[in-house]
């Protein structure tokens, strides 16, 4: 079993199996965080070349019914507005960095407000978004040192070789006073109480799992001072929850196609199932 990356304790508990992960799921019995505490697929972009990395996680979600890319970015921006708004309230402008800025949706609306910068281990999602921003083609620990206002990262951390690392790397880049933002999924919710192994968060290409305890201490132990922790909602239309629950039952698939020919595929609410969490976050040190 692997040592727990926050705080190096080990053996961890074993909690359960899931179909969804690359690994069984583990809990640290020190300090309490939930991980993979096995890895057969090598998912994590840093463990090997870009090109493969990528590869080795399309092949790993070969089974998943893909959202339509149009559908994928016209919620994006939705979601891309509401985070945009939380952040400027706690710095209105200045230099943003996005790590896992994927194709570029976050930077496209923040370059209003920000001076804009990105991060993207996935070359092909890279090459997307150059369009709206410098962007640095690797992970966030080889970027060139710079001191940033604010670095953002958006359901990147639990995907990552060691959150530790990749939450110190990303403090180092940024001002004394800057700011610091993750959002990442929160297992101490209903969602996962609930419905345990089929709890939609575990999918193979992620590792870590935090509560508000365990992302609040890697963020203090990088000399953060915590400001905030949100749950946070997002923009779904009747296209994404049916692709969704097709993870479920393959039942749902004409569904969908049903609702696309009537025009109601695109039907848009907020919704908060409370298992997602936005940590706010400001450098001291």
């Amino acid at each position: 079993m692997i040592p727990c990356d926050l705080c190096g304790a080990g053996p961890p508990r074993p909690i359960l199996e899931s179909s969804g992960l690359d690994g069984p799921l583990v809990r640290c019995s020190s300090c309490g965080l939930f991980y993979a505490g096995a890895r057969t697929k090598g998912l994590a972009f840093g463990s090997d070349s870009p090109e493969i990395v990528t590869e080795r996680v399309r092949h790993a979600n070969a089974g998943f019914q893909n959202l339509r890319l149009e559908e994928e970015h016209r919620l994006a921006l939705l979601n891309a507005r509401s985070r945009l708004r939380i952040i400027r309230q706690y710095k209105p402008g200045g230099r943003l960095l996005e790590v896992g800025c994927a194709r570029g949706d976050f930077l496209s609306v923040a370059r209003a407000d920000f001076d804009v910068t990105g991060v993207e281990p996935n070359p092909e999602l890279a090459r997307d978004a150059v369009r709206f921003a410098e962007i640095h083609a690797g992970v966030v620990e080889t970027l060139p040192a710079a001191e940033f206002d604010a670095a953002v990262s958006f359901h990147v951390i639990e995907h990552v070789d060691s959150p530790s690392r990749f939450i110190h790397a990303m403090t180092q880049r940024v001002k004394t006073g800057g700011l610091v933002v993750v959002e990442t999924p929160n297992i101490d919710s209903l969602p996962f109480k609930i419905l345990r192994s089929r709890w939609r968060q575990f999918i193979p290409e992620h590792y870590y799992f935090f509560d508000p305890g365990t992302i609040r201490l890697l963020m203090e132990s990088n000399g953060l001072k915590v400001e905030a922790i949100l749950n946070v909602g997002k923009a779904a239309s009747v296209e994404l929850i049916l692709n969704r629950l097709s993870r479920y039952s393959r039942l749902f698939r004409p569904v969908d196609s049903a609702m696309r020919a009537a025009g109601l595929a695109g039907l848009t609410i907020q919704v908060n199932p409370r298992d997602i969490m936005l940590a706010i976050a400001t450098k001291t040190s």
